[in-house]
């Protein structure tokens, strides 16, 4: 009996080391697949996906998105808007200070690349399941995500480099958090 606990209590240790290198791999790997393909930094790449998941996004709330500070979202959107990624529009709901980020032609292709690279590094990991282990593991991480997200901020930021244009908001683990 005794043995039995130790054995089950070595087996959720294993899982642990797994699931963890796991989860820092696919970081690792899309990371250096962002960087490989726009040059970009983690932030950088989160700011270009979000503007192009919401044309018209605010510093503020990309900030909060991106869970940087606001000057330094400041000073990320000015290298973006240097780099011809990003262009600041019109105020926003009257107030001149506060402008409308939309992406340029160029940064449009990057956020297009950004997705695709995500996409390749999400596809390499569950392309060895079989599509019954994919539903499954679909619906233990569906279970397993909202543990790990804070209500509030947390809920946009683990989202920041989501393809926002293939979520169904009704299934979203995140989106229903209370």
């Amino acid at each position: 009996m005794a043995e039995d606990v130790a054995s089950e209590s070595r087996e959720k240790l294993r899982l642990e080391n797994i699931f963890g290198a796991m989860s820092l791999a696919l970081v690792d790997k899309m990371e250096k697949a962002f960087g490989a393909d726009t040059g970009l930094g983690p932030s950088a790449v989160a700011a270009v996906v979000q503007i192009g998941s919401n044309p018209g996004l605010s510093i503020e709330v990309l900030r909060r998105t991106i869970a940087l500070s606001h000057s330094a979202t400041v000073r990320l959107i000015d290298h973006l808007v240097e780099q011809e990624l990003v262009v600041r529009g019109s105020g926003i709901d009257g107030d001149r200070r506060s402008k409308a980020l939309h992406l340029t032609e160029a940064g449009t292709a990057v956020f297009q690349r950004n997705l695709a690279a995500r996409r390749a590094v999400i596809e390499r990991a569950v392309s060895v399941l079989s599509a019954e282990e994919t539903r499954s593991l679909g619906a233990l991480v569906e279970k397993l995500l909202p543990a790990l997200v804070d209500l509030g901020d947390d809920q946009n930021v683990v989202c920041r480099v989501c393809d926002e244009s293939v979520c169904v908001r009704e299934r979203c683990p995140i989106s229903h958090m209370s």
